[in-house]
């Protein structure tokens, strides 16, 4: 018997050491300015995407929220085109959202918990998109 309680105590020592190791799933090696240039670079590309194309219609563009706040809600809007590649776009804002609040979450980051306005429209102001609000 004492052999299966052996048997026993190894399994359980195993499966908590692969519960451990599997349950962080950020990466604790990265240091907080890695993070943020990670962070910064992710918006980067996100807002490459959104200026690609230059506005002339404003009916061929929409808006969505951008970023997270400590406080919770997002950090603020970014118009994008309609004749892009428009699910690929919002899932790489979801992703930088998320990353965003894992971001605040283990850095312990503090924010105003201003809610930024949500805008009404999209016009075109010199070939840029630019958001309306009330």
């Amino acid at each position: 018997m004492k052999s299966k309680g052996k048997g026993i105590q190894v399994l359980i020592i195993l499966f908590l050491t692969i519960l451990v190791g599997c349950g962080n799933d950020d990466d604790s090696s990265l240091s907080q300015e890695q993070d943020n240039t990670n962070l910064k670079t992710m918006l980067e590309e996100i807002t490459k995407i959104a200026e690609s194309v230059d506005c002339t219609n404003p009916d061929d563009w929409s808006f969505t929220s951008i970023g997270s706040k400590a406080c919770g809600g997002p950090s603020g809007f970014i118009a994008y085109p309609l004749t892009i590649d428009t699910d690929d776009f919002l899932k790489k804002v979801e992703t930088h959202k998320t990353a965003m609040k894992a971001f605040n979450k283990k850095w312990g980051i503090v924010s105003d918990c201003f809610v930024p306005a949500t805008p009404i429209d999209v016009e075109c102001v010199d070939g840029k998109a630019v958001l309306v609000f009330q």
